[in-house]
């Protein structure tokens, strides 16, 4: 016992309501988007034989030769 008192304890604020629960692998919206991502996909893969150069650019030397009479 001394000559001060107790400290009165902090205000607390209420708990935050439970977050929803995540969607499951049943959900219909779930299983829609995962098809829509594996159409979006299967589609891309076909633009690939479709570019005729690599990330570099040509790979081969350009002809810089020029053509003389006769085909030469």
């Amino acid at each position: 016992m001394g000559i001060f008192s107790a400290p009165s304890t902090p205000y607390v604020p209420p708990l935050p309501a439970a977050p929803p629960s995540p969607p499951t692998t049943a959900d219909p919206a779930v299983s829609k988007a995962a098809t829509d991502a594996m159409n979006r996909a299967k589609a891309a893969a076909g633009f690939g034989s479709t570019i005729a150069t690599s990330p570099q650019g040509v790979a081969t030397a350009a002809n810089t030769s020029l053509k003389t009479l006769l085909g030469q």
